[in-house]
């Protein structure tokens, strides 16, 4: 996802590969996009994460904005 989609898609189902296969025979799980978090390293670099609520529970993951999966790309 790029910075200027955040605004669109805040709040909306957005989608992210978590890295394992599931029972369905994929990766790449529906979320909730619930936040974009603007973070400093400690060498002064700012970089942008997303905060993904998992769809009907309350837990969330924090993962690189550009590994967002949005339906349009």
């Amino acid at each position: 996802m790029e910075l200027k989609s955040v605004k669109a898609y805040l709040g909306h189902t957005v989608l992210y590969d978590i890295g394992q296969i599931s029972l369905n025979g994929t990766s790449i799980q529906p979320f909730e996009f619930s936040a974009c978090i603007l973070r400093r390293k400690e060498n002064g670099r700012l970089y942008y994460q997303a905060e993904l609520k998992e769809i009907g529970k309350k837990s969330v993951i924090i993962v690189p904005l550009e590994k967002v999966i949005v339906k349009n790309d």
